[in-house]
């Protein structure tokens, strides 16, 4: 799977999604990917956001003994702040027609509703921030589908020397951020053979 760089893209923060994106199908082998490139930076407070209760009040359906990962909600994002939507589809990972948009405008009572299992079965879900030249960041979230469940994490990356994952990572350590780079490198050098 590759990302193209657009004209708002820091190469090195798109390579970096890619490698990660790739090394999440190499090791968890989701049955699809669904990727959304979103307009701008998003925060940390994007992860396990399911939308509004009674119009104002926000609501994160975060993970417990009662409310297991299992039972995500989409993250609500407004359609206008989607760039791109594109699916890919396993064994192999070919992309094919993106489907129906992952972002709608709903009202608030739909989209707190809207669960990622029943709606994406057994599907990765990864978002990525467009915008990050300008920035100087970016945001990368997914919600990976790990036996019955999901591993929702989400990293901000932040160019210094070198672009790297920041204090701002969420369910996701920078081992574990490394580790999934590396899978996705070695299933790359590996297509190309």
């Amino acid at each position: 799977m590759e990302i193209a760089v657009q004209s708002d893209d820091e190469a090195e923060f798109v390579k970096l999604v890619e490698l990660a994106v790739n090394g999440v199908l190499h090791r968890y082998t989701p049955a699809s990917l669904a990727l959304v490139k979103t307009d701008n930076w998003f925060g940390r407070k994007w992860l396990y956001f399911s939308g509004k209760a009674l119009g104002a009040l926000g609501v994160w359906n975060v993970p417990t003994d009662r409310r297991p990962n299992n039972l995500l909600r989409i993250p609500p994002f407004v359609p206008e702040r989607v760039v791109s939507q594109r699916r890919f589809i396993a064994p192999d990972y070919q992309e094919i027609d993106p489907g129906k948009p992952l972002h709608r405008h709903i009202h608030s009572s739909f989209a707190l509703e809207r669960r990622v299992a029943e709606l994406e079965p057994r599907t990765a879900l990864a978002w990525y921030s467009g915008n990050s030249l300008a920035n100087g960041r970016g945001a990368f979230m997914a919600y990976i589908p790990v036996g019955t469940s999901y591993w929702p994490w989400y990293a901000e990356l932040k160019r210094a020397e070198t672009w790297g994952i920041t204090a701002q990572a969420k369910n996701i350590k920078p081992n574990q951020f490394s580790e999934l780079l590396e899978a996705g490198s070695a299933s790359l050098e590996f297509e190309e053979i």
